[in-house]
């Protein structure tokens, strides 16, 4: 039946020149594309095809044609494939975007109702950040009540075609009062409410709310108690979505234990720290390694590792400077990133935080969870790759990139890290919008790249165009767009700058 499809579909349109690409400046759009003599790296399985005709349709894959295939549809756009290596697109699985809303949630008086100029341009420029490095999906962790609402708004406006970006899976972060898991437990703690919950029926209630309100998915975050834990845990699977979070916190009256987070696990762990938290029940002994892999392979959870994010917390900690910004990425860096990262506002260059307890573990527990990962990878456990950006020196999109080669250097195959990146991640968080695999049916969000990943994973950042939802950017395209949003950058750094001036000016004099 698909075959007839794609016949009755197709026609011979010998009057569109082979070769032909969207000029750069084109305005992007869906219809009919081909990509011909191109090597397909579908990355659900072990195949590469090779000398390969691909069309796209109207946001779809519609066909991979063997070589020698004759057919064209009518009215297609080509790209020249020859030497080229079609992948799916890459995704995050860990990111806090920055949005205009995250401004309008910020203590910080510097950049509260900061005017971030018109018609979107800051969500926009970060957005495009994410296409220049050919990441097409991005699951973001959670956040406060007007970034969230920011969020489920450019999400839809993506989907519908009005905004570039992403693919946007927004979380629900559902969280306690941290003194309801403190150690001595205080004398008093906030009465329970859904926004932070301390009963299972208020745990229960804000998954219900979340799922009304249109989230994607849940983050449970460590400061429940057990009992709220359990419930919010168990409410998510009853409701269909999926859990993807932080294990809950150990050793205090109300606390979880290892076997009762394990007894009720979540879909995902969101970071492999997570886990290294609970090694330091042992002091991270190496034996645990073992005991905490077989755990969450048994117990069926998927992880995302997130250790570019511990190497570039151990950079700040021994270094005490922010990690350096891979090729010519820090100019990306939007200037409220920026501020964050500046040593007055960045918690990981702070006396306080180098001299917290268990500091001086740092390096340890950055090896343990590298040893972790590995023996997760080696039980089967389904791997992501997430970066938790923007943490100081993780800028958007090229931070996928590096965690990428964290995955690769703990001894992933090139071909297992891209499936961590890809299909992975949708298995996860998408498992009713297709495999996002390179196969006919699938949605188009691809990347077309110069080189070959599998002979060597840098080549992931040799970007010729992505394909988001169908539509078709040339990599001078996203460029192009992101130069277009710089002058408003610079505004918004002169607004920072005198915002910074007039607090320096009303200081009291010493």
């Amino acid at each position: 039946m698909k075959a007839l499809w794609l016949a009755a579909a197709w026609c011979v349109a010998g009057s569109v020149p082979a070769g032909a690409a969207e000029p750069a400046a084109a305005k992007p759009d869906r219809g009919v594309w081909v990509i011909r003599d191109v090597t397909v790296i579908p990355a659900d399985t072990d195949e590469v095809l090779a000398h390969r005709t691909v069309v796209i349709r109207e946001g779809r894959i519609a066909g991979i044609q063997a070589p020698g295939a004759l057919l064209h549809p009518a009215g297609a756009r080509y790209i020249d494939g020859r030497g080229k290596f079609l992948i799916p697109g890459l995704v995050d699985a860990h990111v806090h975007i920055a949005t205009e809303g995250a401004l309008r949630d910020s203590k910080n008086p510097l950049l509260a109702g900061l005017d971030t100029g018109a018609d979107h341009v800051y969500d926009r420029h970060v957005l495009l950040s994410f296409l220049k490095a050919g990441v097409t999906g991005a699951a973001n962790l959670g956040g406060g009540a007007h970034s969230d609402e920011d969020l489920l708004w450019l999400r839809d406006e993506i989907a519908a075609g009005r905004i570039l970006g992403p693919r946007l899976y927004v979380a629900k972060r559902i969280n306690g009062p941290r003194a309801e898991v403190a150690s001595p437990r205080p004398a008093e703690v906030p009465a329970s409410k859904p926004g932070a919950p301390t009963t299972a029926a208020d745990g229960i209630a804000a998954v219900r709310a979340a799922r009304e309100r249109g989230y994607d998915f849940i983050k449970p975050y460590q400061f429940l108690n057990r009992e709220t834990y359990q419930a919010v845990v168990e409410e998510t699977r009853r409701q269909g979505m999926v859990s993807s979070g932080h294990l809950p916190e150990l050793g205090c009256g109300v606390c979880a234990d290892r076997a009762f987070a394990f007894a009720h696990p979540l879909d995902n762990i969101a970071h492999s720290e997570e886990l290294g938290r609970y090694g330091r029940e042992s002091d991270l002994a190496p034996r645990d390694i073992d005991a905490l892999a077989e755990r969450v392979a048994r117990g069926k959870i998927g992880v995302t590792p997130t250790l570019i994010t511990l190497k570039q917390i151990l950079h700040m900690y021994v270094q005490r400077e922010v990690p350096p910004v891979p090729g010519d990425w820090l100019a990306l860096v939007d200037p409220v990133t920026r501020l964050d990262w500046a040593p007055a506002n960045n918690p990981y260059l702070s006396a306080k935080f180098r001299n917290q307890d268990g500091a001086d573990t740092f390096s340890a527990g950055y090896d343990f969870s590298r040893l972790l990962t590995r023996e997760l990878w080696k039980r089967g456990v389904p791997l992501t790759v997430g970066t938790d950006a923007p943490l100081p020196g993780l800028a958007f999109g090229v931070s996928v990139h590096q965690e990428m080669i964290e995955l690769r250097e703990v001894g992933l195959s090139p071909l297992e890290v891209l499936r961590a990146a890809t299909v992975n991640a949708h298995r996860l968080f998408d498992r009713q919008g297709g495999s996002g695999a390179v196969r006919v049916g699938e949605r188009a969000d691809l990347v077309l790249l110069d080189v070959d990943p599998l002979a060597d994973l840098r080549n992931v950042a040799r970007i010729d165009g992505v394909f988001v939802q169908g539509r078709w950017l040339p990599a001078a395209r996203i460029e192009a767009m992101l130069k277009e949003s710089d002058q408003a950058m610079r505004e918004l750094s002169q607004r920072i700058q005198a915002r910074q001036a007039a607090a320096e000016r009303s200081k009291p004099a010493p």
